[in-house]
């Protein structure tokens, strides 16, 4: 059973259960809580606790129309997309990732950042904030890097290391604004990663200025 080192931040965890998470935020927490036990059961508490407030929250007075309103907007709702079919093997998506994509790995198409480093050509934008898939080579190594905003990854094959130690399945890495990071995958596997982030990444080194400016090797 997998059981996760690194975890979101207590107040994401918090945000997730009160719903006031964007979107792709909420994506990569509900994609750990696939992996990770302890972080269910947190968010499985301050769930109940929300509940509890709510029910001592005094009641507020609504018109007599709104029932009718409410089932008429629920008639008008278009009907829910078809589940996402099971793949033939086992996913390695968890499954709230697997329902927002639509597809394995394998089917979708990659763009080459680096030899050995690809990102998805698959993401998801909610304002300045965007998440898309890492994919590493073993061995592989991000470029050198630095954040302008906050940013986590989500480990969903193999592992990786960097300046703040090391990721595995089910694992997530969180950075602040202003911090460098360079990544190297394991050299036993390949590594994919959920890279939900707040604002674009600035690359540093002697490489940078190509790869800011969207040159691809």
């Amino acid at each position: 059973m997998i059981v996760p080192v690194h975890h979101p931040a207590p107040e994401l965890l918090l945000d997730y259960a009160a719903g006031s998470l964007r979107e792709v935020q909420s994506l990569l927490i509900a994609a750990h809580l696939a992996y990770c036990p302890d972080c269910r059961a947190q968010v499985a508490e301050l769930e109940a606790c929300g509940g509890v407030l709510l029910t001592d929250l005094p009641p507020e007075p609504v018109s007599d129309s709104l029932f009718g309103t409410l089932m008429t907007r629920l008639d008008a709702t278009a009907a829910a997309p078809p589940p996402v079919p099971a793949p033939a093997g086992k996913s390695v998506f968890p499954g709230p990732l697997r329902r927002a994509i639509g597809a394995e790995p394998e089917a979708l198409e990659w763009v080459r950042v680096v030899p050995g480093v690809h990102l998805s050509a698959w993401g998801l934008g909610a304002g300045t904030a965007s998440a898309c898939l890492l994919r590493m080579a073993p061995g592989a190594r991000v470029p050198a890097h630095r954040h302008t905003d906050s940013e986590m990854l989500l480990v969903m094959k193999g592992g990786f290391t960097d300046e703040f130690g090391a990721y595995r399945v089910g694992d997530v890495a969180s950075y602040d604004t202003g911090t460098p990071h360079h990544a190297v995958a394991d050299a036993d596997g390949e590594c994919l990663c959920l890279l939900v982030q707040d604002r674009p990444l600035v690359f540093t080194g002697p490489l940078g200025w190509l790869l800011n400016r969207g040159f691809r090797f």
